[in-house]
C-alpha cells in the first residue's frame, strides 16, 4: 500500500495520462522504468543523493529516458527528484498500476503452488476466479515448494490458503491444544 503522498504522486500522473488519453502507455512504460530501478538499485541511490546536483540529476534522467519514456512520464520523474519523492517510485508506479487496473476492472492475483501449473490448470482457475470476481485476471504464477501442496491464492487483500503446510500447521495446533 502506497503511503498518502506517493499515492497521489500516482494519482495526478495518472489523471494527466487520462486526460491527454495516455494511460496504457504510460503504464507499460512506468513498469518497464519501475522494472529496470529494480535491477539497478543505485540509480534510485544516486536520484536520492544529496551530493549530487539537481541539475546533474535532471541530465541523467534526460539522457536515460529522452525519446524512450513519453514527455509526461518524464516530466513526473524529474518533477518527484526534484520535489526529493523519487525514493518513492516504486510506490508511486504500484498505484499507478493498481488505479488503472480499478477503472478497467483488473485484478491481480498470485497463485504459489508447490509445483508449477500446467496449462489446463491455470485456465480453469482463470476462469473460476473471474467468475468470482466479475473482473479481467491478470494471473502470477509462483512456485514455493515449502508448501508442499495445494494453493496460496492472493486476490487484493484476501488470501485463500488451502496448502498443505498451512493444514498441517493447523492440525499441529488442535494436536497441541487436546494434548495440553
Amino acid at each position: 500500500m502506497a503511503t498518502i503522498v506517493n499515492e497521489r504522486y500516482a494519482l495526478s500522473l495518472y489523471e494527466a495520462a487520462r486526460d491527454e488519453d495516455k494511460v496504457s502507455e504510460i503504464l507499460d512504460q512506468f513498469a518497464v522504468i519501475a522494472e529496470a530501478i529494480r535491477e539497478a538499485p543505485d540509480f534510485l541511490k544516486m536520484l536520492q543523493a544529496p551530493a549530487i546536483a539537481l541539475e546533474d540529476k535532471k541530465k541523467v534522467l534526460q539522457d536515460a529516458f529522452s525519446g524512450k519514456a513519453d514527455p509526461y512520464l518524464l516530466n513526473f520523474l524529474m518533477l518527484i527528484t526534484e520535489k526529493r519523492r523519487v525514493g518513492g517510485l516504486l510506490e508511486m508506479q504500484e498505484a499507478y498500476k493498481q488505479h488503472y487496473y480499478e477503472e478497467h476492472g483488473i485484478i491481480e492475483v498470485i497463485a504459489t503452488t508447490a509445483v508449477p501449473m500446467d496449462d489446463a490448470l491455470t485456465d480453469q482457475l482463470i476462469a473460476k476466479l473471474r467468475k468470482i470476481t466479475s473482473k479481467e485476471v491478470i494471473l502470477r504464477k509462483k512456485v514455493d515448494p515449502s508448501i508442499l501442496g495445494g494453493i496460496v491464492i492472493k486476490l487484493g487483500n484476501d488470501q485463500i490458503d488451502t496448502s498443505v503446510k498451512t493444514r498441517l500447521a493447523e492440525l499441529t495446533q488442535k494436536m497441541t491444544q487436546i494434548i495440553a
